[in-house]
């Protein structure tokens, strides 16, 4: 079984445990947050030279970077070749965009963990599954051992 994990770069530590703990039981994981792991280089946002401003850029020329383009096309060829999508919670509309892709593309996906206060969105319920935590992902993994069986 192939699993994208989509989350936030401020949950890159959990991101990393997460996939070197699902790799232990032989799953074959794409971690955007390992430079191995990249076809590109992947940049954490807060290390973006400017953040995009409207009273300073127009959006589709601040968007208009190849390492950008790079990164959402690995990205996309990674959520295309896997047969399941982890959602970590909490995250931003890159990780739920992602998810949310995988989602469209007829993907299995399980969403882990809980939106902060007040946050929260009905298209969650999208998932396969919502667990508590990232303890849970093996077990149900074990459970849904047919996923990826016709690939």
């Amino acid at each position: 079984m192939k699993i994208y994990i989509s989350a936030s770069w401020k949950n890159r530590v959990k991101v990393r445990e997460l996939s070197e703990t699902l790799r232990n039981y032989n799953y074959d994981v794409f971690d955007f947050t390992d430079p191995q792991n990249r076809k590109t280089n992947e940049v954490p946002p807060e290390m973006f030279l400017e953040q995009f401003d409207p009273s300073q850029h127009i959006y589709s020329k601040y968007l208009e970077r190849k390492e950008w383009r790079d990164v959402v096309n690995e990205n996309r060829e990674e959520i295309e070749k896997a047969d399941l999508i982890i959602l970590l919670l909490p995250c931003g509309i890159d990780a739920t965009a992602d998810w949310a892709l995988g989602v469209g593309m007829g993907k299995h996906s399980i969403i882990v963990g809980h939106p902060p206060k007040g946050e929260g969105s009905e298209v969650h319920l999208w998932a396969d599954e919502i667990l508590d935590s990232k303890e849970d992902i093996i077990s149900w993994l074990k459970s849904h051992k047919h996923i990826g069986d016709s690939k």
